[in-house]
């Protein structure tokens, strides 16, 4: 067969499906059709999640999504406006459960959803501690939450005092979970035990053989923080 009635070799390449929805021919990314501001988000989400916040870029997220980088300004202000979406998508995965029953059942079960949300993104889970609260969606479950506070009793500034104890409380406790999970549970062992049982008694015994139990103490401080708002509560009913 002569080169010139040879088939392009384009024509046999497979085109795959990429898990996040983008098309590959060839190894080249080939654009998704009707792109709009979730589809960016949810892609920069994916990038960070499987990649790390550091590697998102604008060039990264064309990439990704087979476009060039200026296009995508169409749907998104800019690198900061991506990370606030992409703080949303995180939030809209909370569950905020039955608007009926005891008070501290609810503020359990917010808790435990906000603390699934964020492991299931540990590379979100700086960015939510760096950042300040702007989304929509944050406003919204913000606005919810204050809402519930007020019924107990709480003016807006109180209410707001409450919700950033319990949600910083939340993102701290998580991201000490996750920065552990990058050190090998061996290592850490080792470098505690370098340390004299004679001169920290207590540091040793408290170490005993078992590893942090990150479930049982998240559950503890959820209760401590809802006994100190029942506190709050009976106060203010009695003034």
């Amino acid at each position: 067969m002569s080169k010139r009635n040879r088939p392009s070799l384009g024509v046999f390449v497979q085109i795959d499906q990429y898990p996040d929805g983008a098309l590959t021919r060839g190894g080249c990314l080939v654009p998704r059709q009707g792109l709009n501001r979730r589809k960016v988000l949810e892609a920069a989400l994916h990038i960070v999640d499987t990649e790390g916040l550091n590697d998102l870029t604008m060039r990264r997220l064309g990439q990704e999504l087979g476009v060039e980088a200026p296009s995508l300004y169409k749907h998104v202000a800019g690198k900061a406006d991506i990370l606030d979406g992409i703080i949303d998508l995180v939030y809209e995965e909370i569950d905020f459960g039955e608007t009926e029953g005891a008070f501290r059942d609810r503020v359990r079960s917010y808790a435990r959803s906000f603390r699934q949300a964020l492991l299931r993104h540990p590379n979100v889970v700086q960015l939510l501690a760096m950042r300040p609260v702007t989304g929509a969606t944050t406003i919204d479950l913000v606005e919810t939450a204050l809402a519930e506070l007020s019924r107990l009793g709480f003016d807006p500034q109180a209410g707001r005092r409450f919700l950033n104890v319990t949600v910083n409380f939340i993102i701290g406790h998580t991201l000490s979970q996750v920065g552990e999970q990058q050190v090998a549970l061996e290592e850490i062992m080792e470098a505690r035990q370098r340390f004299d049982p004679a001169e920290y008694p207590n540091f040793s015994k408290s170490l005993a053989s078992d590893p942090v139990d990150h479930d049982g103490e998240f559950e503890l401080a959820i209760d401590l923080i809802v006994d100190g708002i029942e506190r709050s509560v009976a106060a203010f009913a009695q003034a």
